[in-house]
């Protein structure tokens, strides 16, 4: 069974790829994007199964809000998991997402890890 793909989406280098390689770290297989162009190419490639995205809504403002959206309406089974260091931001981006609150940055990557656990574990639970 291949790893879980997850697309990291954040314009910040400095923060993304740590979060990126801790992940690795964790057996996932991970892409990266730094805008939502990038990463809706990404979503677009039939080759490539992507399984929970983690979009930071702040670095892609307005634009963050269109790809969630896009996410949820075309690719239904791809988890969307929302992050950003504005509150208002990170609510209203709340209901784009999954249930769970938006995850605030700078990262805690073990929360970042253990959400994406639970979602991959609840989208398995549903596919039984």
């Amino acid at each position: 069974m291949n790893a879980p793909c997850l697309l990291l989406v954040d314009g910040e280098e400095l923060v993304r790829a740590p979060l990126a390689q801790y992940l690795r770290e964790c057996g996932y297989r991970v892409l990266e994007a730094t805008k939502s162009k990038e990463a809706l190419a990404i979503l677009s490639d039939a080759s490539q199964t992507v399984d929970v995205v983690l979009v930071d809504i702040q670095t892609l403002r307005e634009d963050g809000f269109v790809f969630s959206t896009w996410v949820r309406k075309n690719r239904p089974g791809v988890k969307v998991v929302s992050a950003g260091t504005i509150a208002a931001t990170a609510r209203k981006a709340g209901d784009l997402c999954e249930e769970e609150p938006p995850i605030r940055k700078p990262y805690d990557h073990q929360l970042v890890l253990d959400r994406i656990r639970r979602l991959l574990a609840e989208r398995d639970r549903n596919r039984s």
